[in-house]
């Protein structure tokens, strides 16, 4: 008894613990195999989803951590407009809206709402173990599949998807070269991080440095070879935040022109960043392609030489089979024949030598690692206005996100969507864009508010506690990955409406960039708090004195 009675208290604790939900969750988002097994993946959401609803009841309404989430009012009016969304639409997928509303529910509650945990050290010891374990696979990953590159430089195949290389981009064992790209720059700024928290923990060491040091180069290295022209946008903006963060820290306006010189500073800087990596990519592209192509060459070399007969050399084995077994005589091999045999031997290495200068040509173009589409825009500007479409249809609580593809074939006749192994994806590559489509424009005013509070809150804290919280580096590398996911996500399927990897790790930053503002790492003065952040802050005050 004693046993069963210790064996269920562990599994009720492992179960009762948020931070061992946010590791399942991730791991199961990060492990994202939609595109091969998308039923056992599926199954695995709804787990994280039913799992997620116990925590949240159980741990936020009745355990009372709700009080301590910072903007609840606006998270509940945003789920509310999701709801209202699936009412309204209720003949046309109904639960797949259900299912998102719940999603949010699970993104806002236990990853953005990590900051209502009680103890923020503690906090700070999950989000380094968290971050050191996806820094750590994702190294690896993007590692090992360079490695297997230059053993397998066109890739491998399994089914309908293709790993290593895609489309002449290097996507490692990711299906996308996009979602690859961000894998790889979320572990450049995870190395960042790390450095930050383990140096504020007083646990940096000399060999830790230089681990992150090396895993930082070969993510960056993924990201060139990716070629996102996102992922690159990505690391801009967030090399310029942190640029512009060192210029105007200890900045006053008392004179303008001080003010003038810092802000064309930063834009010069932020230029050079911009040129500097562009450049830098390029450079790696053109590099890595030549000895990929070198090594190719020399195992078509090694592999085409297999011997000599009769002091001939044979390129090939398999050319012997072309050879007659009978014996010719010499009354047969008339000068006619043998000019003929000579002319037809000519045009063979002709035609021979044209296929092989094709399949080099194929090859070096196959791993140039540059886009093959050389549209700038992807079809991105279609899908925008196709969006624009379907919002003027309706505005103002919008489709929900799982009708997307059934008004867009009704309005459009057929909407632009990208099929892969039998499922059809939809989004219109905009984060906004994609809120307001869903949950019109109500939805969407009420994201903008609680997005601009959230960050009015992260600029007043980096730029007004300077010196006087240990907590300050950290949170402007926070600040500095939402800024440039803010700039990536105008490009790309993220920001909030989907269930994916990219969007739950955003807002778990989110939650912890808000978790070292509060109260007792800085505190707002009275007469610079918005009047939601003063309703705000008096509930709070209220629930730590019960």
């Amino acid at each position: 008894m004693k046993k069963s009675g210790s064996l269920k208290r562990i599994i009720t604790d492992f179960f009762d613990n948020t931070a061992n939900y946010r590791l399942f969750a991730i791991a199961v988002l990060f492990c994202d195999i939609r595109y091969l097994l998308p039923y056992v993946f599926y199954s695995f959401v709804c787990a994280v989803l039913v799992w997620g609803g116990y925590l949240t009841v159980k741990k936020f309404f009745i355990g009372g951590r709700v009080k301590l989430m910072r903007y609840r009012i606006l998270v509940y009016a945003f789920l509310a407009g999701t709801l209202v969304t699936a009412l309204i639409n209720i003949k046309s997928n109904f639960f797949q809206n259900l299912y998102y509303s719940c999603v949010l529910g699970v993104v806002f509650f236990l990853f953005y709402g990590i900051h209502a945990e009680k103890s923020a050290h503690r906090v700070k010891k999950e989000m380094t173990r968290l971050f050191d374990g996806l820094n750590f696979v994702t190294t690896f990953i993007m590692a090992l599949g360079m490695l297997l590159l230059f053993i397998f430089p066109e890739g491998i195949r399994i089914g309908s998807c293709d790993f290593l290389i895609h489309e002449n981009r290097f996507i490692g064992f990711i299906p996308n070269a996009n979602v690859a790209a961000f894998y790889a720059v979320m572990a450049f700024v995870s190395c960042h991080l790390l450095y930050r928290l383990r140096k504020n923990l007083g646990t940096l060491s000399g060999r830790l440095r230089a681990y992150y040091i090396v895993c930082a180069l070969i993510n960056a290295l993924a990201v060139f070879l990716t070629d996102s022209n996102d992922a690159l946008l990505f690391m801009i903006v967030y090399f310029s935040f942190i640029a512009f963060f060192r210029v105007f820290r200890d900045f006053s306006l008392s004179r303008f022109y001080h003010f003038i010189f810092r802000l064309t500073a930063t834009c010069l800087f932020a230029v050079i960043i911009a040129f500097s990596l562009v450049g830098t990519r390029t450079v790696t592209q053109n590099g890595v392609s030549l000895i990929l192509t070198a090594g190719q060459s020399t195992s078509e070399i090694s592999m085409g030489i297999t011997g000599s007969r009769g002091g001939v050399a044979i390129k090939d084995d398999a050319r012997l089979d072309d050879i007659p077994d009978t014996t010719v005589s010499k009354s047969q091999s008339d000068s006619s024949s043998t000019g003929k045999s000579d002319s037809s031997t000519a045009k063979s290495d002709n035609d021979t030598k044209e296929k092989t200068e094709q399949e080099q040509s194929k090859e070096v173009e196959y791993t140039s690692f540059k886009h093959e589409n050389t549209n700038i825009d992807s079809g991105r500007f279609k899908l925008w206005r196709q969006g624009l479409t379907i919002l003027e249809r309706s505005p103002i609580f919008g489709t929900g996100k799982a009708n997307i593809g059934t008004y867009g074939d009704l309005y459009l006749g057929k909407m632009k969507s990208s099929t892969l192994n039998g499922t059809r994806f939809i989004d219109f590559h905009n984060g906004l864009l994609t809120i307001a489509v869903c949950y019109g424009i109500v939805g969407f005013n009420i994201f903008v508010v609680l997005a601009m509070t959230v960050a009015k809150r992260m600029f007043k804290t980096i730029f007004r506690n300077q010196g006087k919280n240990r907590d300050t580096a950290v949170l402007v590398v926070l600040t500095a990955f939402c800024a440039a996911y803010t700039a990536y996500s105008m490009f790309e399927p993220t920001l909030l409406v989907d269930d994916t990897y990219r969007i739950f790790i955003f807002w778990l930053i989110i939650g912890f960039a808000l978790s070292l503002t509060h109260k007792k790492s800085y505190v707002l003065r009275p007469d610079r708090m918005t009047l939601l952040e003063r309703i705000t802050a008096r509930r709070q005050r209220g629930a730590c004195s019960r």
